[in-house]
C-alpha cells in the first residue's frame, strides 16, 4: 500500500540547552548530534555530550526511546541511526517514531536507509541542504504488510549484526 513518509511516523524536533548554563550540561542524559551517529552502524550507543534533567526541561530537546530513529536534517543531511537507549538530540536532527500499526521501527530504518538519496534530492535550503517536515510529506513509498516487514527486517538485521561484530573485532585488532 502507498503512504506518504509523513504518515508512517511521528516527526520530533530536537533542541540545545543553553550552553552558558553549566547546570544544563554534563548530566546523565545522552544528547546526540550528527557526529555521534555518522557511521555505518545501525544503532547509536553513546553521545559525546550529556545534559542534565534541568537542561532537558529548559530546552526544546526531546527524549527518543529505544528503537526510535534519528536522522540528520541540516548540513550533513541524511545520516540515520536507531536509538539503543533513551537519548535527547539537537535541533539539526529529527527524531522519528514509527507508527507501529503501519510500520515497524526496524523496517522504517531500512526503508529510509535505502531511500536516503531520494530524501537528499528533495532537500530545501539555499545555504545548507535541509530535510524539512515537507520533505517527508512530499515523498510516497510502498509498504508491505507488518509480517513481510518483520521478515525483511529480520534478514537485514542479521547482516547489520555481523557488520557491527566485525567492526568491534577490527577495532580490537587495531588497538
Amino acid at each position: 500500500m502507498k503512504y506518504k513518509l509523513s504518515q508512517l511516523m511521528d516527526i520530533l524536533g530536537g533542541g540545545t540547552p543553553r550552553t552558558d548554563r553549566p547546570d544544563y550540561w554534563n548530566g546523565n542524559i545522552p544528547w546526540l548530534s550528527v557526529k555521534d551517529f555518522k557511521n555505518t552502524c545501525r544503532y547509536v550507543y553513546q553521545a559525546e555530550k550529556n545534559i542534565t534533567q534541568l537542561g532537558l526541561e529548559n530546552s526544546s530537546t526531546q527524549i527518543l526511546s529505544r528503537n526510535d530513529l534519528i536522522i540528520s536534517a541540516r548540513g550533513t543531511v541524511g545520516e540515520i541511526a536507531m536509538i539503543s537507549r533513551p537519548m535527547a538530540f539537537n535541533q539539526s536532527c529529527y527524531g522519528l517514531h514509527a507508527k507501529e500499526s503501519i510500520i515497524t521501527s526496524e523496517y522504517l530504518y531500512y526503508l529510509l536507509k535505502n531511500n536516503i538519496q531520494m530524501l537528499k534530492r528533495n532537500t530545501h535550503g539555499t545555504v545548507f541542504d535541509t530535510i524539512t517536515r515537507a520533505t517527508f510529506e512530499n515523498l510516497e513509498v510502498d509498504i508491505p504488510t507488518i509480517l513481510v516487514q518483520q521478515k525483511i527486517a529480520s534478514v537485514l538485521s542479521c547482516f547489520d549484526s555481523k557488520i557491527e561484530t566485525n567492526n568491534r573485532i577490527n577495532k580490537n585488532l587495531a588497538a
